[in-house]
């Protein structure tokens, strides 16, 4: 752009102006999403929600959780509340049994639990529609 006269000289001095504060302003938003996502409960949230979205990890705390909670219940089954140190011992040797054999066959375990589910679902549906239809 040239400038032959001080009337296209202020205009342009005004042009920048307008411009150099947009980009001020842009770069104070810019300042302040930067800022608000370094605070603690937004690295946290963010974290959070990166885990959440991948399959693989909720997966992997699921069938954590699932082997752990069987591994704890079989053990109590067991062995029950008060026990000597030598069925406390062979509680704990059962628990990581069934924690170690129930984290290796939980796809199996899924399927199943789905299936009964399903069926215990299914099965209920089917007599609440048979009363239904039959006006009962």
């Amino acid at each position: 752009m040239k400038i032959n006269n001080s009337a296209e000289l202020h205009a342009a001095i005004k042009e920048l102006e307008v411009q150099e504060e947009m980009q001020k302003e842009i770069m104070v938003e810019k300042f302040h999403a930067i800022y608000e996502s370094f605070k603690p409960i937004n690295l946290l949230k963010s974290s959070l929600s990166k885990i959440i979205k991948s399959p693989d990890v909720v997966d992997g705390i699921i069938n954590t959780t699932v082997g752990l909670g069987t591994g704890l219940l079989s053990k109590n089954l067991l062995i029950g509340k008060s026990a000597g140190i030598v069925k406390k011992l062979l509680g704990t040797a059962v628990e990581l049994g069934v924690v170690g054999l129930v984290s290796k066959n939980i796809d199996s375990i899924k399927l199943n639990g789905l299936n009964f589910l399903s069926k215990i679902f299914k099965s209920k549906k089917t007599a609440t529609e048979k009363q239904f239809r039959s006006g009962h």
